[in-house]
């Protein structure tokens, strides 16, 4: 493929805002440049998933005229009607008072929609403005030469189950461009490997190396606390979230419109998460669990946590007569302020979740995601119309972030997430001031939690099974390829599987993982790539790498 101008790596909210902005502002200021966004999945929207409840005022900012467009997206966009929060016990369920919801949580004014919808709206607003969208090319690498991010290095394509090249076989081709945006998503593989680069420089050289890759990664800590290096910022953080879209044959029983969050059950003690029920028409239903991953038990399963949630009195009742037509889990960044990523590294800029900005005190990060694509368009095209280039785009980038507010409502919930390291009591209070405080509090990576076993006795519906929620997925992976899921050291693995401490049998929803009483086996042709395992192996002797483009699941309500 010829060097181009601009490429996105990631069509998901962040990546194709950053490419309309773009194409904005060079249709606007009368220039050309080659802007191509590249993904690995099939068609749009297939691998992009959130709750979600969105602020519709970042769509306003971005396309005036989306609530009338002819493609008729707005059409499956509801607004809050009504906003409540619930406290679960085992069988009962408390309204919490809205004047005793704190202020972050309450959703007047936003809207309920489909992020896959949403990215498939996007993409098309993307080529009207003459962007190339390419779905199918997945990136397994960074191209760095000359200490910059010259492109991407694509999937090799045409290799069998042992990685020998069949008749169909094609190297995986290298994409060059001037800049690199990184709108990979939630632990991608290219934001990973920034983020990698960025905590291998030491404090000292950061300032006397702001030309290679991981100095320039470096050189993003503007962002941080003054005088904290790159090696000293916090490890990120995930939540799991498992959903499914149901549908009523005849009007739902929530009614659409109606926002329902809950706390308590089936979270355990020490297990951060809670649930959500959307309306997202009079018909159809959006239910959910989130789950952070710095749970302890290493029996706990999530898609079992979020049956029982839906098998809970309450909620069952609000769901009473629905089907689910699709379902999925992805990871969340919720880190917050103190895990932000590079923002950006020579040649390259990341925006939305592929930095982390996720605002966790407001359940919310799509917003953010598109007004940090917003800013990085804006940067591209101020960099290109300066003497100084694309060279210049990272601290512009930097610089509207900071302008625009994204870093200040980053700020004022560093301490959020955090706080609930010690439980959902101890979290709420600190919930209420952790953006005042002094300190700085700080949390452990995921894996390093998981340790004992929770014997969980959950009474769960019938036909609740793991199967038949992948099969919702729409999931598929050609068999006859390498796997892109790769147990490092096997050997730990059945370490792990004798004592009966095989976490990996249980944290991942798409059940790649089975253990046979001998050995671990992995099925990847189940992999809804949520990234779950590449975060919360205890061990960390799980990798996970792109497979063939086109591959993994196929969302298309969700």
């Amino acid at each position: 493929m010829a060097d181009i101008d601009v490429l996105v790596v990631g069509a998901g909210p962040a990546g194709l805002a950053t490419a309309i902005r773009l194409g904005q502002r060079l249709q606007g200021d009368g220039r050309d440049a080659s802007v191509v966004v590249i993904d690995k999945a099939a068609a749009p929207g297939y691998h992009n998933l959130s709750g979600a409840v969105v602020e519709p005022g970042v769509l306003d900012e971005l396309l005036p005229d989306w609530r009338t467009d002819r493609t008729r997206f707005a059409d499956h966009v509801t607004p809050v009607e009504r906003d409540e929060l619930w406290a679960l016990s085992a069988r009962h369920a408390v309204r919490v008072p809205p004047r005793a919801v704190p202020p972050t949580m309450r959703h007047a004014g936003d809207a309920i929609l489909s992020v896959s919808r949403l990215v498939a709206f996007l993409a098309d607003r993307a080529d009207r403005l003459g962007v190339e969208v390419y779905h199918g090319f997945a990136a397994r690498g960074l191209l760095i030469e000359d200490r910059r991010v010259r492109g991407v290095r694509l999937v090799d394509l045409g290799l069998d189950a042992a990685g020998r090249p069949r008749t169909n076989y094609l190297p995986g081709e290298e994409v060059r461009a001037g800049i690199v945006v990184v709108a990979d998503g939630s632990r991608g593989v290219l934001s990973a490997e920034l983020d990698a680069l960025d905590r291998s420089v030491p404090e000292a050289s950061v300032a006397d190396d702001r030309g290679s890759a991981a100095g320039r990664a470096g050189s993003a800590a503007g962002h941080r606390t003054a005088g904290r290096g790159a090696g000293a910022r916090d490890v990120q953080v995930y939540g799991l979230g498992v959903k499914a879209v149901l549908q009523f044959p005849g009007g739902s029983p929530l009614g659409a419109g109606r926002v329902v969050h809950t706390i308590g059950y089936p979270t355990r003690r020490g297990v951060f998460g809670g649930g959500f029920i959307y309306g997202m028409g009079p018909k159809t239903v959006a239910v959910g669990l989130l789950l952070g991953l710095d749970w302890r038990f290493v029996d706990l399963d999530p898609r079992v946590e979020y049956e029982a949630f839906r098998s809970h009195p309450f909620v069952a009742a609000l769901l009473e007569g629905g089907t689910s037509i699709a379902t999925g889990a992805r990871t969340v960044p919720e880190g917050g302020y103190y895990a932000l990523g590079p923002l950006d590294a020579g040649g390259a800029l990341l925006v939305g979740d592929a930095a982390g900005f996720v605002d966790e005190a407001r359940l919310k990060g799509v917003h953010t995601a598109i007004r940090s694509g917003m800013c990085a368009g804006d940067a591209i095209a101020d960099a290109l119309s300066s003497d100084a280039g694309v060279a210049s785009a990272g601290a512009r980038y930097r610089g509207l972030l900071a302008e625009r507010g994204i870093l200040d409502e980053l700020r004022r919930a560093r301490n959020y997430r955090q706080g609930f390291r010690w439980g959902l009591v101890p979290g709420a209070a600190l919930s209420l001031i952790g953006g005042r405080l002094p300190v700085h509090l700080r949390m452990p990576p995921d894996r390093s939690a998981t340790r004992v076993r929770a014997h969980l006795d959950r009474r769960l519906p019938a036909g609740a099974d793991g199967s038949a929620f992948v099969s919702l997925t729409g999931t598929a992976h050609r068999e006859d390829e390498p796997s892109h899921v790769a147990l490092v050291d096997p050997a730990r693995c059945v370490a792990c599987g004798t004592a009966g401490d095989a976490a990996c049998t249980h944290f991942c929803p798409g059940e790649v993982y089975r253990w046979t009483g001998t050995q671990i086996v992995v099925s990847a042709s189940n992999c809804l790539h949520c990234m779950t395992c590449t975060v919360k192996c205890p061990a960390d002797n799980i990798r996970w790498v792109p497979p063939e483009g086109g591959e993994g699941p196929r969302y298309r309500q969700l």
